[in-house]
């Protein structure tokens, strides 16, 4: 009688791993839910959760927030999905070859993931920063693995200056590649084909919002992209600095103001922008009231979110369905 229950548990056991796989094959091997081994630690991007908060926003009646909690990724940033992907792109277009150079101008939390991929992928990484950089994250982008030039013979602007030693730099060594998130597509094709569809999946389509910031823009555009396909009501919103470029160029309307290659505006929904003072609250608050750490750009998108959420029609109905919100926190820092 034993044999016969451990045999019909086993069974069960088997075949729900088996549709497991199989969902797994449909995702491809980056969207495992079933094999928690991972053969190199690079295995270890994405796949990050999603964390809901119980205190903040619960003054909204039926609204749900979410946290998609990309600091979860090895060095704490989303930018371990940008950083795989570009060089994975530049390696199939047969750029980028064995005992090859990535070049980046200018130090960001893509250059600590860059440095950090390329250690594991036998990359010699280049970074050249600013003759005004913070000591502090030179040092970072050291123990990174990262070689770091300070360039201070610019003139005029650093961003152009550095593009520019990069460029020459380019010319004069073989096997050298600058890899630039703003204009790289592979940057917003890793949010495509990854991040929207782990939002997708984790909350089996219940999804009614998402809520992210600027910088490069890749992350909003390509699983705002996706969600978008999936349902064509999901709402986008872009959750960044009142004085952020995305904000002036879109709602201001500063035709002088250039945005990335990467940035898609037609996913966009609605701008909100808010004060540092406000961001720098709610990531406090993620602190004391969900016991969560993430850097103030996180602050910034969830106090975003929270405004965006006030703003949707009362909904304190206990029949109205419950309307929720994904929120991507991308650092840790």
């Amino acid at each position: 009688m034993f044999d016969e229950i451990s045999r019909s548990i086993d069974e069960f056991g088997n075949s729900f791993l088996g549709a497991l796989n199989n969902i797994q094959k449909s995702f491809g091997r980056e969207l495992s839910v079933a094999k928690p081994v991972k053969e190199t630690i690079l295995q270890m991007i994405g796949n990050t959760p999603l964390i809901r908060l119980n205190q903040i926003g619960s003054h909204i009646p039926n609204v749900e927030i979410y946290l998609k909690a990309e600091f979860c990724n090895p060095t704490g940033s989303v930018k371990d999905r940008t950083a795989l992907s570009m060089i994975l792109s530049s390696e199939r277009r047969g750029e980028l070859k064995p005992g090859g150079q990535i070049i980046q101008p200018g130090y960001n939390s893509t250059a600590l993931s860059l440095a950090w991929i390329s250690t594991i992928r036998q990359y010699k990484f280049r970074c050249l920063v600013a003759g005004d950089t913070d000591p502090q994250k030179i040092k970072d982008l050291q123990t990174f693995g990262a070689y770091v030039e300070v360039v201070t013979e610019a003139k005029g602007n650093w961003d152009d200056a550095l593009l520019k030693k990069a460029r020459e730099l380019k010319e004069k060594e073989k096997n050298t590649v600058i890899l630039n998130e703003y204009k790289d597509m592979a940057n917003t094709n890793a949010h495509y084909l990854f991040t929207g569809p782990e939002i997708w999946r984790d909350l089996a389509g219940n999804v009614d919002a998402f809520v992210a910031g600027g910088g490069s823009g890749g992350t909003l555009s390509g699983a705002g992209r996706f969600l978008k396909s999936k349902k064509s009501s999901i709402r986008v919103i872009m959750g960044v600095s009142q004085k952020s470029r995305f904000i002036r160029k879109m709602v201001q309307n500063e035709a002088s103001i250039h945005l990335p290659e990467s940035f898609d505006p037609k996913i966009v929904d609605e701008y909100v922008g808010v004060d540092r003072e406000q961001a720098l609250v709610y990531q406090s608050e993620l602190y004391q009231k969900e016991g969560i750490f993430a850097g103030q750009t996180t602050g910034t998108t969830l106090a975003s979110a929270i405004r965006f959420a006030e703003s949707l029609p009362t909904r304190d109905d206990q029949k109205t369905q419950v309307y929720r919100i994904v929120v991507l926190s991308p650092d840790r820092f």
